[in-house]
């Protein structure tokens, strides 16, 4: 398979401190509930944090031996998983969030075994709204976190285009 998954719990320090800058970076932090900077110690202690964590789950995402992203997992329960996503904003090429959306939807479905995968997005986001929808999200319901309003958007494995 040409896309591999590195867990956190197993990256090295050059690719912690990777993600801590793509994680940091302005494009990316501009698409998150928690917008302001995070240090290398909070970074640190919440990867330390997912080695006994059994809700939770993060990946760097290599495709073809280069780092394209980072997807997660969390509230995972037998019957649903909330789902997350951001490309390396250092790469410059059409296609990443498709590959990283094939790439949860796999995990989510065929090694984590979870009945539907839920995604939560800010309303201003149409661009990843249009990406939800192209893999067959459906919007359930908005609510408004931070004064923003929030999308929430659901794929049932029974309903997923294969």
């Amino acid at each position: 398979m040409s896309t591999h998954l590195c867990d956190f719990t197993t990256l090295s320090d050059t690719q912690k401190a990777m993600i801590l800058t793509w994680r940091n970076h302005e494009k990316v932090r501009a698409f998150m509930y928690h917008a302001q900077m995070i240090s290398r110690e909070e970074h640190l202690r919440f990867i330390e944090s997912l080695k006994t964590s059994h809700d939770k789950r993060y990946f760097l995402v290599q495709h073809k031996g280069v780092d394209i992203g980072v997807i997660d997992f969390t509230h995972i329960t037998p019957q649903h998983a909330t789902i997350g996503l951001y490309a390396n904003p250092n790469l410059h090429r059409t296609g990443l969030g498709k590959e990283l959306m094939n790439t949860i939807i796999t995990y989510g479905f065929e090694t984590l075994h979870v009945k539907k995968l839920c995604a939560e997005l800010f309303a201003f986001n149409t661009k990843a709204k249009a990406l939800y929808e192209a893999f067959g999200f459906c919007e359930t319901v908005h609510k408004t976190i931070n004064k923003q309003e929030i999308i929430c958007m659901e794929l049932e494995n029974e309903h997923r285009s294969f």
